[in-house]
């Protein structure tokens, strides 16, 4: 009993149907009103939204939107008013939904039956027509698929009129038009493709010039501090000496390391002339070794003389200067070695 009292309270206070609000489409941007659309002339549209009454020059709205709210309000049983909405669509271009209102009226008055087939033929030429010319703009504004669709309709259901034809003729003239335009892009994507390839060659040959001029760079700062060994060699600083010659030989094999990179060019003068310029180094890693070997070995470090000494030899083996080193180093601890044993 409770329950049903219950329900029948939240029956009574549910809120009642609200009348359906339509809906008003303006030219333009398309902007939509949303209310009760209250009357409707002629020239205006009067309605109520949620921000008042308002009244539209029925001018600023959209035909169809028009056709819509108008083909609700007529007499469905009236012929004349099915026709005189037949004939606002075919003002204002709605010849699909002019159609439909001929065929309505045609349908409750039998009299009309030959007048709404010649205007109805007269449409379906005036569709065709409307279809056939904005594909060919569709098509100079280089919107392609939206002309083939268009023509495609023409072709398959307006087959019987004039315009069939012309769209066979539109559709062969858009197919030249975009092989045309896609051998042009394809040219030019082949050009741009070129031009990138060709600024990544010159860049990649600006580097390998840079790389060729940091190496010879290279060769010359070595040299200076080869001069500078030699100079505290002279004034029995080995341990600057040392430094100075181990400098040269940093710089050396940087030197070489670009070089070596440059050997790998696609540019067959500058492999040659990084060939040529690692020779140079090499001559100049074997003389910096024989140095750096000579000075341990007159310390008797032999470790330290030893490991370059046998650096400048897997360059240059028959190194003359630094086998004779190594020989005396060898004869020395063979001595040494000989003294330690009781021989």
């Amino acid at each position: 009993m409770f329950v049903a009292m219950t329900l029948a309270l939240v029956a009574a206070l549910a809120p009642q149907d609200k009348i359906q609000d339509e809906v008003v489409q303006l030219k333009g941007e398309g902007t939509l009103l949303v209310g009760k659309v209250t009357n409707i002339t002629d020239t205006t549209i009067e309605m109520t939204t949620k921000e008042g009454k308002v009244t539209i020059d029925i001018g600023q709205v959209h035909p169809a939107s028009v056709y819509k709210l108008r083909s609700t309000r007529i007499d469905q049983k009236n012929a004349q008013a099915h026709w005189a909405l037949a004939d606002y669509c075919k003002a204002n271009g709605l010849y699909g939904f002019a159609i439909e209102e001929y065929d309505k009226a045609a349908a409750l008055d039998s009299s009309l039956k030959d007048k709404a087939k010649g205007v109805k033929d007269e449409l379906r030429s005036e569709d065709a027509r409307s279809k056939f010319e904005k594909a060919k703009r569709l098509g100079a504004e280089k919107k392609y698929l939206d002309a083939q669709d268009l023509l495609k309709q023409l072709i398959e259901r307006f087959a019987d009129t004039p315009y069939a034809e012309e769209a066979r003729k539109e559709m062969d003239k858009l197919a030249t038009e975009v092989a045309k335009e896609n051998e042009t892009r394809r040219a030019e994507l082949e050009e741009k493709k070129r031009k990138k390839e060709e600024e990544a060659a010159k860049a990649a040959e600006n580097a390998e010039k840079t790389d060729f001029k940091r190496a010879q760079d290279l060769i010359v700062e070595s040299r200076t501090s080869w001069n500078e060994g030699l100079d505290w060699e002279a004034k029995g600083n080995l341990t600057k000496a040392d430094k100075a010659w181990k400098a040269t030989d940093a710089k050396l094999i940087a030197s070489r390391m670009l070089c070596e990179k440059l050997e790998k060019s696609n540019d067959v003068n500058m492999i040659k002339s990084a060939k040529d310029v690692e020779k140079e180094i090499d001559a100049w890693i074997v003389r910096t070794s024989y140095r750096l070997g000579r000075l341990w070995a007159t310390e008797l470090n032999y470790t330290e003389a030893i490991g370059w000494l046998n650096k400048g030899l897997k360059i240059e083996p028959d190194h003359h200067l630094i086998n004779e080193v190594l020989l005396t180093l060898t004869q020395l601890r063979m001595r040494k070695n000989a003294a330690g044993g009781g021989y």
